[in-house]
């Protein structure tokens, strides 16, 4: 079989499409070394996969959401003479003979009606209908689609139940390295930055379902709960258009310094603040999987998450589950998590446990079981 994989996500920004991406292009490899396989990245990628002979990486300049990935894709990729075209996003070329294989992440373009907001107008509604009109245009197109929790696949059965027939679930897994702690290099990392006290943490995207308002006002009413407390709030993320309304919040309080924001910080050096949290903050609104959780679950360190989307399925009886919608119920979790030790311990114990049995190999050896099925 010759397979062509539309990694175009692995940009460097540790996505939750990009991990998914290397994870499973990385996996596919272990597993498979006789089946042909092409990975598309986008050009300038630079980071690099571990992968075998087997594997040819190609360029293509376009973005993953474009217009030259609905139009002129397609015609790319049957020229590649592939049995197969499975891309890890769900938009893909419209004119195109190859048959189409989806993964489907997250419904967020089709349930938020801010998700391409903060933009001018004519773009916001361009987006909009560009969504509206290729995600089930796109999911319509191919023989099968893969989606990584079972929330996911009841939500797009929701909206289009017509798929249900060719709607899978291959539950995403977890990098066995984040099993690993850092080494003595953690030390260094948080002179660095300054972090002196402890903190709560935060990494991930700035989108509206992130409640990334909410939960820094949850965490601004603990600190008025317990003002002899030195704990800080530390986000890791880039400011961009939608952290607006969450910068002027910040910049309200007299104790603003107590939220550090830190731009894209190194894997490595993620991993590090990852491994001295006192507790990863996740309250989220609506999540297709949920990777940070499940990464902070693997370091020994206790979640509170939101209690919506896939996070209760993902995360199970192993997180401090709050209303996202109440920034008094964040503030309540966070003073459990961090004064009661009875509870505290516990949550370590279970999500060490549920993160073990978040598997890549299993994922990827569905995966080409599907690929097997199709060709």
């Amino acid at each position: 079989m010759r397979i062509l994989i539309d990694a175009r996500y692995l940009d460097g920004t540790y996505s939750g499409i990009g991990t998914y991406s290397r994870n499973l292009v990385e996996n596919l490899a272990v597993l498979d070394t006789e089946n042909t396989y092409y990975v598309l990245v986008r050009s300038g990628f630079r980071q690099g996969l571990n992968v075998g002979d087997n594997f040819r990486i190609l360029s293509y300049s376009a973005a993953p959401v474009s217009f030259s990935t609905l139009f002129r894709l397609g015609s790319y990729v049957d020229s590649l003479k592939v049995d197969l075209l499975h891309s890890t996003f769900p938009v893909a070329p419209l004119r195109m003979k190859t048959p189409l294989m989806v993964t489907m992440h997250d419904l967020q373009p089709l349930l938020d009606p801010d998700f391409s907001g903060r933009r001018t107008f004519p773009l916001q509604w361009a987006y909009n209908y560009f969504y509206r009109f290729v995600y089930p245009a796109t999911l319509k197109k191919a023989r099968w689609v893969v989606n990584v929790s079972y929330h996911t696949r009841a939500r797009l059965a929701d909206f289009y139940p017509e798929l249900t027939p060719k709607l899978v679930v291959v539950t995403s897994g977890l990098d066995p390295g984040h099993f690993e702690p850092p080494g003595e290099e953690t030390g260094e990392v948080l002179e660095r930055f300054n972090l002196d006290r402890p903190y709560l943490l935060y990494y991930g995207s700035t989108r509206p379902n992130k409640n990334l308002k909410n939960a820094v006002q949850g965490f601004f009413n603990f600190m008025d709960e317990y003002p002899g407390d030195e704990t800080e709030l530390v986000l890791i993320l880039k400011q961009d258009r939608f952290f607006r309304d969450v910068r002027r919040l910040i910049r309200t309080r007299k104790k603003s310094k107590r939220v550090r924001v830190l731009d894209q910080v190194s894997r490595q050096e993620q991993k590090c603040l990852l491994q001295r949290a006192s507790a990863f903050l996740f309250p989220t609104k609506y999540e297709g999987f949920g990777f940070p959780a499940l990464e902070a679950m693997a370091a020994n360190v206790p979640v509170i998450a939101g209690e919506s989307g896939a996070l209760p399925e993902i995360c199970a009886d192993a997180a401090e589950f709050v209303n996202p919608d109440d920034p008094q119920d964040i503030a309540s979790a966070i003073a459990a998590v961090l004064f009661n030790t009875e509870r505290r311990e516990e949550l370590v114990r279970l999500g060490a446990e549920r993160a073990k049995q978040f598997d890549w190999r299993l994922a990827a050896e569905r995966v080409r079981d599907i690929y097997r099925l199709l060709l």
